[in-house]
């Protein structure tokens, strides 16, 4: 893993998964020039590259649009992700994790998984990491947004967190970047309720969003298969309990440290090993 911290993310668990063409193509190019007086001409979108479904990239583009609008939302994932030892047997271990997000400068995380587990808290320009198995905790100053906090842990720091990228004011630019390929499949099953399932393709690996078809349409479910490494690992998160309070209360976002937590340096904030 070139990360450390958790595994495995939602952008860069996607270090290898989230896409690229530019934000705001369609499956059409702008209409001619001479369609429009000049005053009123705007530059012409470029059209989707051939291996994006045009029907992929707006169902995509409809979610992102749902949650970049919201202020406030909560969630919960059930995960589980594979480990290839190096014996190349490849291992499952189950995890769960709850979010908070508020924006633009509130986002709070635990995890909990066979391997261990970290909780997060981050308002205004101050993050704190907390490791609950060693009773240890690492702080740092980061930039005042959420977008700007997960760019300098993962540029600074080289820590991520995982399913992170939902939490995004514009999740679709990170889910973007590098996609070669996308296709819809159809509407498939996904805890009882029917979803839009799509398929997108980035550097060797492949990864799948179900999104709800009622209401907001938010993702359900993720799978992100690593297919260039050893194993072919997969990762999948089904996620539920979706809410959207007008607030979240301020101390959602404020470290709540045990007693004998000792603090150590955040450099040395490392993934758990199987």
């Amino acid at each position: 893993m070139k990360r450390r911290f958790l595994s495995l993310r939602l952008a860069a668990a996607a270090a290898a998964i989230f896409l690229a063409s530019n934000p705001g193509t369609s499956a059409e190019t702008a209409a001619p020039a001479s369609a429009a007086s000049p005053a009123s001409q705007q530059a012409p979108q470029a059209a989707l590259p051939p291996n994006i479904d045009p029907r992929a990239d707006q169902l995509l583009n409809r979610s992102c649009d749902d949650l970049a609008s919201s202020k406030a939302f909560t969630f919960h994932a059930e995960i589980t992700f594979d480990k290839v030892l190096p014996s190349n047997v490849k291992l499952q271990f189950a995890a769960a994790a709850d979010y908070a997000v508020q924006r633009p400068d509130q986002l709070a995380v635990e995890f909990h998984s066979d391997l261990g587990g970290k909780q997060i808290w981050y308002s205004g320009t101050k993050v704190t990491i907390l490791d609950p198995p060693h009773m240890v905790y690492a702080s740092t100053e980061v930039p005042a947004s959420i977008d700007g906090m997960m760019e300098n842990l993962e540029q600074i720091h080289n820590l991520s967190i995982p399913l992170a990228d939902l939490a995004y004011s514009h999740p679709c630019e990170m889910f973007r970047r590098g996609v070669i390929y996308s296709a819809y499949i159809g509407v498939n099953d996904v805890a009882g309720e029917d979803c839009d399932h799509l398929a997108f393709t980035k550097n060797n690996v492949d990864w799948q969003i179900w999104l709800q078809r009622t209401g907001r349409h938010l993702p359900r479910k993720i799978v992100i298969n690593y297919g260039s490494a050893p194993g072919s690992p997969e990762y999948v998160a089904v996620l539920s309990d979706w809410k959207f309070p007008e607030s979240i209360p301020a101390r959602a976002f404020q470290p709540d440290l045990p007693k004998d937590a000792k603090r150590i340096d955040i450099m040395k904030v490392k993934e758990t090993k199987p």
